[in-house]
């Protein structure tokens, strides 16, 4: 969230801007359930905090509807969906915490935005060039209007790389990680 973006808006005890919040799992393509806790985790966290949205908005708590996940994957979407949906942060019909792919919410904001990358690794399968496409992550980043948290394994940044767009890609997404 850039600081003109940000200006006027607060979240009580909470970082504006991305931050990195890394998951151990092993063996993930395209679904991580370590992720989806993850996620659960990091809602619960933020839900009730102070949330001003605007400059002169009167201050109210974060609710569910104030988050969204953006996921690589839409087998990670379903995965995400049924923990929030356990966890009572969402249900069947959409309400509370939304989730869905990049091109979901393409045009659309939130307070907090969580992006689960689901992939332990990204030398296998689609590959780096797909996971952190510099356009998706810019995409899904830039939903938050405060934050936007990266939960990712560690392993992905440690990947090697394929070909030149991979190299990008994770050097990139390390950018965004430090």
């Amino acid at each position: 969230a850039s600081a003109a973006a940000t200006a006027g808006r607060a979240l009580q005890g909470v970082v504006p801007g991305v931050v990195s919040y890394p998951v151990e799992h092993s063996g993930c393509s395209v679904r991580s359930v370590q992720e989806a806790q993850a996620v659960v985790d990091c809602v619960r966290e933020l839900l009730g905090r102070e949330w001003v949205p605007a400059a002169g908005a009167e201050p109210r708590p974060l609710a569910a509807e104030d988050c969204i996940v953006v996921a690589a994957y839409n087998a990670q979407v379903d995965c995400v969906r049924e923990a929030l949906i356990a966890a009572g942060l969402a249900d069947s019909s959409g309400a509370g915490v939304r989730v869905g792919t990049v091109d979901k919410f393409q045009g659309q904001e939130a307070a907090v935005v969580l992006v689960s990358l689901a992939s332990s690794r990204v030398d296998s399968g689609r590959g780096a060039g797909f996971v952190l496409s510099p356009n998706r992550l810019n995409v899904a980043v830039s939903r938050g209007q405060w934050q936007a948290v990266l939960v990712h394994s560690p392993w992905v940044a440690r990947s090697v790389p394929q070909d030149v767009e991979e190299v990008l890609a994770l050097s990139g997404f390390a950018g965004l990680v430090e």
